[in-house]
């Protein structure tokens, strides 16, 4: 017994690989033609050479490809594979052996936690490091207008001393409407108010022009108008653009550390990077969980064929791709704290795995 089943868990697991490996190559296949239709017009527009897109593009967008439908692909994989063995009869013979469900459910387990152990290092480093290298691409080939200006910034630049400012134009390294308090004690000790923030890259200092320094003693203040000063501010004109859409191509030792500095910057970005960072961790966890959904409904031979048990996985495809979107969105906007946000799609169809797999014909 002990044997056949060894036989059994072998080719499970080789014939489940098998299909996932094929699947995730002929989405590969569909998703580059369908960015290259999207992405033609500026091809054709900036004329960067075949090698340049192959290898400086579509070399590092795979990564991100699997990245984004990793669990897409893994559920349809085991629903398609599980669906062929219930229609050929496979699984009723595997049970009539005398093998009970859950050891059947074992190679798909052990497949799947193979890829979540992967895929935990793609999402943390591999991909992150894809991602910059596609980004940069799209930097110079596509997009016309890059990110260049940011506004209404606020940050603790150091510790007791906040700044604001109405925007930042990083072409010219020019910030409009400053606003700069510093605090000692839980008290106001100055402030200072300037039109133009202007950034000396020679000099590595700052220039306030147009400002009103207002020093706060006990009883008295004293006020200091002047068209220009020259200040030394712990902060580059490169920090004052929150590239959100960046934080992607940070690895995990990139982002914790890029955490810690907006966090002590007073950021109001905070839970968009801890919602990056959980979804890394999540997003292959919820392989298992996908997978054992997939077996619980392609388990019984249906009439009809595959059809039916192929427009269940669709359905739930879309549920479990609009699930994650909401909940992500919940964590970016403070609507629940992040990683409860993240984490509660995972929890959802763990639990929806669990009872399929309880009501499923055995």
């Amino acid at each position: 017994m002990v044997k056949l089943l060894s036989i059994i868990d072998r080719y499970i697991i080789k014939k489940f690989i098998y299909t996932f490996l094929f699947s995730t190559g002929l989405f590969s296949i569909i998703g580059i033609f369908i960015d290259v239709s999207e992405k033609i017009d500026d091809f054709l527009k900036r004329k960067p050479s075949l090698y340049t897109i192959i290898f400086d593009y579509y070399i590092y967008f795979l990564p991100w490809f699997y990245g984004l439908f990793g669990p897409i692909f893994v559920f349809l994989s085991c629903l398609f594979f599980n669906s062929r063995l219930a229609q050929n009869t496979e699984i009723i013979s595997i049970l009539n052996t005398g093998t009970k469900y859950r050891y059947f459910l074992k190679p798909y387990i052990l497949s799947v936690a193979l890829l979540v152990v992967l895929f935990i290092g793609l999402n943390t480093y591999v991909i992150p490091i894809s991602e910059k290298h596609k980004l940069d691409f799209e930097e110079e080939w596509i997009r016309e207008h890059k990110t260049t200006q940011a506004g209404n910034i606020y940050a603790q630049i150091q510790q007791g001393t906040f700044l604001y400012m109405e925007s930042f134009n990083y072409l010219d390294s020019t910030g409009m409407n400053l606003s700069m308090e510093r605090y000692e004690n839980n008290r106001a000790v100055q402030r200072i108010f300037a039109s133009r923030l202007v950034w000396n890259k020679d000099q590595q200092k700052w220039t306030l022009e147009n400002y009103v320094q207002r020093i706060f003693h006990d009883s008295t203040e004293t006020i200091i108008r002047g068209s220009a000063k020259d200040t030394v501010l712990p902060i580059k004109p490169s920090e004052f653009i929150i590239k959100t859409k960046f934080i992607s191509a940070m690895t995990n030792p990139e982002l914790n550390d890029y955490i810690r500095k907006e966090r002590e910057k007073g950021s109001s970005q905070l839970n968009t990077f801890y919602v990056e960072l959980y979804r890394r961790i999540a997003g292959a966890v919820s392989f298992i969980p996908l997978a054992l959904l997939a077996v619980a409904i392609s388990s019984q031979k249906r009439r009809g064929g595959m059809g039916l048990s192929l427009g269940i996985g669709i359905f739930i495809t879309l549920a479990y791709l609009m699930l994650v979107q909401i909940f992500n969105t919940f964590g970016m906007n403070q609507v629940m704290h992040p990683m409860v946000a993240v984490w509660t799609p995972v929890v959802f169809f763990t639990v929806l795995a669990v009872y399929m797999l309880y009501k499923a014909p055995k």
